[in-house]
């Protein structure tokens, strides 16, 4: 496991990371709204394009829900 993303709601997800993708692996305590959860994986050292990829596994319209 390096980085998973579940869909849990409508918005909402959780995560779980692992290195290599994060310095220290890290999992979501509370469902999370995609940009807090993008910006919670970043500062962890996740790389955007993985996160992209995982949400996109999940969700392929996850970029709808930004706008």
């Amino acid at each position: 496991m390096s980085l998973i993303i579940r869909k849990v709601g409508d918005n909402l997800y959780e995560a779980e990371a692992t290195p290599p993708h994060v310095r220290v692996a890290w999992s979501t305590a509370t469902p999370l709204p995609i940009p807090p959860l993008i910006e919670e994986l970043q500062s962890r050292g996740c790389h955007q394009r993985d996160i992209g990829d995982a949400l996109y596994e999940q969700d392929p319209n996850w970029l709808e829900s930004l706008r």
